[in-house]
């Protein structure tokens, strides 16, 4: 069947998507420092950028769902941590293979999440809420556990380079890169390829709609927030073996952060629009902006102002744009007329 899009509806579907101002953000922040510094535009600088943005990047993925379907896990930097301290305490104290402690810290981190799914299904808490207080909880028990002091751990050369090594001697890009290119593009395919994909949107517009369409939102709530704490138990493992150390303070802030890099890449706050390719541009920025203002000399201090008026700048743009276009009628196909009346 031929396609009978006009330009204007094609421009109109593509200015819509989520992930256009974030496109267009990407590249401004791009040329904007690449032009101010020629350190920027290099080998090195790039893989700086890609450290940054892949561990953050893959929970971010996790994130996004999670905010589609109209909730938020302000836990999530604690259970990188955990997830952190669950790998490194299995292998010292009780000697299991790397890949087995792994298994287990990753398994103990959906179940974190799921507890909170749980919590928010059942009391019918805003989750913003439910996930503030065991973000409390999860970041004391992690003091607790660790005494506040940093903890060792040793994994094997295979172990470290599966998560985080170089991926070649002659391309240092490390290997977390491809772990976060394959959430991408898990990510993208579930939302967009599956009907688990279409009951995410669907229960972030209208939760009860989406109940009364036979939608089982519970049980996928509490599976979105196993997931993204599943994502964030990636993230925590990846650390782990990329430091080689685990503290009380790891992930700490970091809730923030991967809600800004998908809110930049055009996820709502209030759920049921956004989409994975969006955030991965949007962790992109966030990446470029912090090597950026490295790279030029600027104050530590500027890096979260920076990041809060990106932030500030793609809710207005992308708000302003959507408005703006969905305001204007789409042009009628020509020849066709208005019927009497």
């Amino acid at each position: 069947m031929p396609n009978n899009r006009t330009v204007s509806e094609t421009v109109r579907f593509v200015l819509l998507r989520p992930e256009a101002a974030a496109a267009g953000g990407t590249i401004a922040v791009f040329l904007g420092f690449g032009l101010t510094t020629n350190l920027f535009l290099t080998q090195h600088s790039f893989i700086n950028i890609t450290n940054v943005v892949a561990d953050l990047g893959i929970v971010s993925v996790g994130i996004t769902l999670l905010m589609i379907g109209g909730q938020f896990d302000l836990s999530i930097g604690a259970v990188i941590g955990l997830s952190s301290f669950a790998a490194a305490h299995l292998t010292n104290e009780y000697n299991l293979p790397p890949l087995a402690a792994i298994a287990a810290a990753l398994a103990f981190s959906a179940v974190l999440g799921a507890l909170n799914g749980l919590m928010v299904v059942t009391t019918k808490i805003h989750s913003f809420i439910v996930t503030l207080g065991t973000m409390m909880i999860y970041r004391g028990l992690l003091t607790a556990c660790t005494k506040g002091f940093p903890m060792a751990v040793e994994t094997n050369d295979t172990i470290r380079y599966l998560l985080a090594g170089p991926i070649h001697e002659n391309f240092q890009f490390r290997m977390s890169l491809v772990w976060l290119l394959l959430a991408i593009m898990l990510g993208t395919w579930l939302l967009v390829r599956t009907r688990t994909g279409n009951w995410i949107y669907a229960i972030g517009q209208n939760k009860e709609a989406a109940r009364n369409l036979g939608i089982p939102v519970k049980r996928l709530t509490v599976a979105l927030f196993a997931l993204a704490s599943f994502t964030g138990g990636c993230a925590g493992v990846i650390q782990m073996a990329r430091f080689q150390s685990v503290d009380a303070l790891r992930g700490e802030g970091d809730e923030l952060n991967v809600i800004a890099m998908a809110v930049i890449g055009g996820t709502s706050l209030m759920g049921g629009y956004g989409s994975v390719i969006g955030t991965a541009f949007g962790a992109l920025i966030f990446g470029m902006v912090q090597q950026g203002l490295v790279l030029m000399g600027a104050p530590g201090f500027y890096f979260k102002t920076l990041v809060g008026v990106v932030l500030l700048g793609a809710v207005l743009v992308n708000t302003f744009v959507t408005n703006k276009i969905m305001s204007q009628k789409t042009p009628k196909p020509q020849g066709e007329t208005e019927p009497d009346q």
